[in-house]
């Protein structure tokens, strides 16, 4: 990870899985204690606790390894891209011609994605 997506990420997954565990965890001893106590609300309140917990671990463990290949994709893209500029360059291409033609690409790819 570069020091750039270091400063502009607000937590790092793995804080955020540690925090899901310790509510499964708040949730199931919740669960028991207030089961064995006769607190039903109590309990089923504990129960969401930990349901919360589950679905964030659910979706941490979906979404990072998503983002992260997106994100490798694209340095990438923009590496092999670079170079098809650099070729292009050397085989005589006006350099503001070819970037200005890949300015227009990127802008239709975002038009027709939708961005």
């Amino acid at each position: 990870m570069s020091r750039a997506d270091a400063r502009t990420r607000l937590l790092a997954p793995s804080t955020v899985r540690a925090a899901a565990l310790v509510l499964c965890v708040i949730g199931i001893a919740g669960m028991i204690v207030t089961s064995i106590a006769d607190r039903i609300d109590a309990a089923l309140t504990f129960g969401f606790v930990g349901a919360v917990g589950a679905l964030t671990l659910l979706l941490v463990g979906v979404l990072v390894p998503a983002v992260e290949a997106a994100t490798s994709l694209d340095e990438q893209q923009a590496a092999e891209v670079e170079a098809a500029v650099q070729r292009l360059m050397a085989a005589g291409g006006d350099e503001g011609d070819l970037r200005a033609a890949v300015r227009a690409a990127v802008e239709l790819g975002r038009r027709s994605a939708g961005d």
